[in-house]
């Protein structure tokens, strides 16, 4: 039996009836881009976060790189990130005028170490400032992500933040919905970013993000930002981008901000299956970490038979990914930076073992079962 990794047309037919009424009604009234069913969007979203502000927006891109730029820091700033993560999270740093400067990741739940965060800083402080040694930037930032859905360990680097006086930035792009502590992601830091590209727990009907923030400055401008530096029309303030989100995909994430917490979890009980069911075969299974919803936007296991454990898979059609295959600091893209292989072991690890696993909602015991006899099968025959 085949078993796609991810099916969005599961989930389209359980809110069929209650998107297309929103549609049509977009359609109806031509108010086509912000508008009332973004303004809607905002103000739900807003709430599931447990913060004052949600700023709707284009893309996940233009959220990482708004977020940051409206904090409005020097420019070529450092901001500390994690090599194992999409590119837009360094890409954003990039575009708002300033530095990644990578920090390995904790080798249990594969987000940026705190500890080696903590690490870094004290070894780049000698001169009272905390000064990259290898690009001789100020760090100013650091932006945690919550890979796979599991937020990072904010506690901790609240603190570091608050002690070196950096900015706290959370890219939240799949973790929605998710928490730690009793605290929802989105609400961490000063200000944080997601992503509602449609294969997201969260997803669009095309690419759609979005920030979220207590501080009202930064939503002011993060505003303005998205309309090109505009507050009123055919006025400018400054040099900004088309970052406006389409009312098509507010009146989507209108509905499905109704059905996120039922849908991640599901989301859970997934993994917990899964975890139970493979809780004997030679690899690593997720972990999630003390008081956390973690929403598992991806199930990711770490064999270092991982290719082949792929090819397998792929013989008896069921959809795997690698997230992600190589780290960022290794890629053309930001070789600039000066970074090496073997500076980053945790998460050169993660790339080269990491194996996602079909993860949806609507994924039936039948189709896991499947998977789960498959790589059970692939490593009886060794």
């Amino acid at each position: 039996m085949a078993v796609p990794f991810l099916d969005l047309k599961a989930q389209y037919l359980q809110i069929k009836n209650e998107v297309k009424p929103e549609i049509e009604d977009v359609l109806e009234t031509c108010y086509y881009v912000l508008g009332p069913k973004v303004k809607n969007f905002e103000e739900k979203f807003a709430e599931l976060c447990g913060v004052k502000h949600c700023v709707a927006l284009s893309s996940g891109t233009a959220a990482v790189h708004g977020m940051i730029w409206a904090t409005e820091l020097p420019a070529g700033s450092g901001i500390i990130t994690p090599p194992n993560t999409f590119t837009a999270t360094a890409e954003g740093i990039v575009l708002a005028g300033h530095v990644p400067v990578f920090v390995d990741a904790d080798p249990v739940t594969w987000n940026l170490s705190a500890e080696k965060t903590e690490e870094f800083l004290k070894s780049c402080s000698s001169t009272g400032k905390p000064i990259d040694p290898k690009t001789g930037v100020e760090i100013k930032g650091i932006v945690a992500v919550d890979l796979y859905g599991q937020a990072a360990n904010y506690q901790a680097l609240e603190e570091i933040a608050r002690r070196y006086g950096l900015y706290l930035y959370e890219d939240a792009a799949q973790s929605h919905d998710g928490s730690r502590f009793g605290r929802k992601t989105g609400s961490f830091g000063d200000v944080a970013s997601f992503s509602f590209y449609p294969g997201k727990n969260m997803g669009a009907y095309g690419e759609g993000g979005a920030i979220t923030t207590d501080n009202d400055e930064i939503a002011a401008r993060m505003r303005t930002l998205r309309d090109h530096g505009s507050q009123e029309k055919y006025f400018y303030n400054f040099i900004g981008h088309n970052y406006r989100m389409s009312a098509f995909q507010g009146a989507v994430l209108g509905v499905k901000t109704k059905h996120i917490h039922t849908w991640n979890s599901n989301r859970i009980k997934v993994a917990e299956r899964y975890r139970s069911l493979m809780s004997e075969l030679p690899v690593e299974l997720p972990v999630t970490a003390e008081n956390t919803r973690h929403v598992f936007h991806l199930f990711a296991l770490h064999t270092p038979k991982r290719d082949k454990l792929r090819e397998f898979l792929a013989a008896r059609q069921i959809g795997a990914g690698l997230h992600y295959p190589e780290p960022l600091h290794t890629q053309k893209a930001y070789r600039y930076l000066g970074y090496s292989s073997g500076d980053f072991p945790v998460c050169e690890k993660n790339a080269k073992q990491n194996i996602t696993l079909p993860m949806f909602p609507e994924l039936t015991e039948k189709q896991q079962d499947e998977v789960v006899s498959a790589v059970e099968e692939f490593f009886r025959k060794g």
